[in-house]
C-alpha cells in the first residue's frame, strides 16, 4: 500500500510540475484518479498527546515536590547539583524527542513543556540556594526569556501557551516603566501563533493558540499601558476589539473542521458589549495632554515612546485590515468595525466639555442600534445565536436604564416580568420559525 505521506507530497508538487511544462494537467488529474482522495485530517491521536502532556506535567510537578520536601536537610553542594539536575535530564529527553521522534506532536510537546517546566525549577532552585532573585517578576523574566528558543526549535505549542500566560502574568505584576517589555515578550511569540494559524491542517491547534493569543492580551494589555491615559484606554481598546473583529474572516477557512476562527469573532463581540455599557454610564474622561501620548504620564518617557509606536501599529494595522474587507462586512458587524471611530467622537466630545449633553445618549443609542441590527439579521438568517445576542443587548440597555431611573420596586419588577416573559416567547416563536 502506498504511503499516504508520499501522496500528500506527491499532491503539493502536481500545480508546480504543471506549472513548469513537466506535467499537462490531464496527466496530473489522471494522477489524482488513480491514487484517489487522501485523509487530510492531523495524523496524530488527541488523546495521546494529552496524555503525554498531563504525564510531563504530573513528573514535573512531583519531582518539585520532591526536591522541596528534603531541601532544608541538604547541604550547599548536593543543593547546587541537584538544582541543575532536572534540568541535565530534561534536555536528554528534549534532545531524543528532538533527534528521533520529531515527527511525534506528542513528544514534541510533552518534551518541551517538561524542559520547560524544569528550566523554571533550576532557576528557582539556584536563587534560592544563592539569593540571586528577590521577587516573582525577575524570576518569571528570566524564565521567560529563556524558554524563547523551545518555541521554535520543536514548535511547541503548549510551550507558547504557557508562555503567553507568563508574560501576561509579569506585566501585570510589574505594571510600572518596565511593564512596556510585555510587548517584546508578546513580538517572540508572534512568528509562531501566526505560522500556526495559516496552517489549515491543525483546527484544533490554531484554535486553541488563538484562545490563549486573546486571553492573555487582555490582562497584558491592561497590565502594560497607562489606563489614566484616555487614548490608551478608550481609543487603543477600542483599536484592538476591531481589528480582533477583521481579522477573524480572514483566518477562519472554509475547509476548517471549525467552521470559524472563534476566539477573535468572541472577544470582539464581549469587548464591544463591556465598552459600550461602561460608556453608557461614564464617557466623561477629563482633560488630556498630547505630552502624555507621546511622552506616558507616569512612566519614564522611553516607555511612553514605546506605548506610543504600538498605539500607531495598532492604527496602521485596523487600516490595512479595513481595506482589506471593506466588502465583505455584514451590517450587525459594523458597529464592532466603526467602534474607533465611535471612541474618538466620544473623546472629542469629552474635550470640548459637551461630554454630559451627549456621550452618553450617544453611547445607548450606539449599543441599541447594535442590539437591533443583530436581531434584524438574525432572524433574516435564522441565525438564533444573533437573534438571543441581539435580544441581551437590547435588554441590556433597558434593564441598566431602569436602574437609572426613580421609578418604584413594583413598576421595575413588572416590566422585568414582562420584557422576561416576551424574551421566551420571542425565542420560542423564533426557533418554531426556524424549523
Amino acid at each position: 500500500m502506498t504511503n499516504e505521506k508520499h501522496i500528500k507530497w506527491l499532491y503539493k508538487e502536481l500545480p508546480r510540475l504543471v506549472a513548469l511544462g513537466i506535467l499537462s494537467e490531464t496527466h496530473a488529474e489522471k494522477l489524482r484518479a488513480h491514487y484517489g482522495i487522501v485523509d487530510n485530517k492531523p495524523a496524530y491521536n488527541i488523546a495521546f498527546i494529552v496524555v503525554g502532556i498531563i504525564g510531563a506535567l504530573l513528573v514535573g510537578g512531583g519531582i518539585i515536590l520532591i526536591f522541596a520536601y528534603n531541601w532544608d536537610s541538604l547541604s550547599l553542594g548536593w543543593r547546587t547539583a541537584l538544582s541543575f539536575a532536572p534540568l541535565v535530564v530534561a534536555q536528554a529527553i528534549y534532545g531524543y524527542a528532538f533527534f528521533k521522534q520529531k515527527q511525534s506532536v506528542a513528544w514534541v510537546e510533552g518534551a518541551s513543556v517538561f524542559l520547560m517546566l524544569m528550566l523554571a525549577s533550576s532557576i528557582a532552585l539556584v536563587s534560592q540556594t544563592y539569593h540571586l532573585y528577590g521577587d516573582m517578576p525577575s524570576f518569571l523574566w528570566n524564565w521567560l526569556v529563556l524558554s524563547i528558543p523551545l518555541m521554535y526549535l520543536l514548535r511547541a505549542s503548549l510551550v507558547t501557551i504557557i508562555f503567553l500566560i507568563g508574560s501576561a502574568s509579569w506585566a501585570t505584576q510589574v505594571h510600572d516603566t518596565e511593564s512596556v517589555w510585555y510587548w517584546a515578550l508578546l513580538g517572540a511569540a508572534l512568528p509562531h501563533l501566526i505560522g500556526h494559524w495559516r496552517k489549515p491542517e491543525e483546527p484544533i491547534r490554531r484554535q486553541v493558540l488563538g484562545w490563549a493569543f486573546v486571553l492573555t492580551l487582555v490582562p497584558g494589555w491592561f497590565g502594560t499601558i497607562e489606563s489614566n491615559i484616555v487614548v490608551f484606554s478608550l481609543i487603543g481598546t477600542s483599536l484592538i476589539i476591531s481589528c480582533l473583529n477583521l481579522l477573524s474572516p480572514l483566518l477562519a477557512l472554509e475547509n476548517e473542521a471549525l467552521p470559524a476562527f472563534r476566539p477573535f469573532r468572541f472577544t470582539a463581540v464581549v469587548g464591544t458589549f463591556i465598552l459600550l455599557f461602561v460608556l453608557t454610564y461614564n464617557a466623561d474622561f477629563g482633560d488630556f495632554y498630547a505630552t502624555e501620548l507621546w511622552q506616558g504620564k507616569n512612566y519614564d518617557a522611553w516607555a511612553g515612546h514605546i506605548n506610543f509606536v504600538v498605539l500607531l501599529l495598532l492604527a496602521g494595522g485596523y487600516g490595512w485590515l479595513l481595506y482589506r474587507q471593506k466588502s465583505l462586512q455584514i451590517l450587525d458587524n459594523l458597529p464592532i468595525t466603526l467602534l474607533p471611530f465611535f471612541a474618538i467622537l466620544l473623546f472629542l466630545l469629552s474635550q470640548i466639555g459637551l461630554s454630559d449633553w451627549f456621550s452618553k445618549p450617544l453611547a445607548n443609542l450606539y449599543l441599541l442600534t447594535w442590539g437591533i441590527l443583530l436581531l434584524r439579521t438574525g432572524i433574516r438568517a435564522r441565525d438564533m445565536a444573533r437573534i438571543n445576542l441581539g435580544m441581551f443587548v437590547l435588554l441590556s440597555v433597558i434593564a441598566a436604564r431602569f436602574f437609572d431611573t426613580n421609578w418604584s420596586l413594583v413598576v421595575k419588577g413588572i416590566a422585568f416580568v414582562l420584557l422576561g416573559m416576551g424574551f421566551l416567547l420571542a425565542n420560542v416563536r423564533l426557533a418554531r420559525r426556524v424549523k
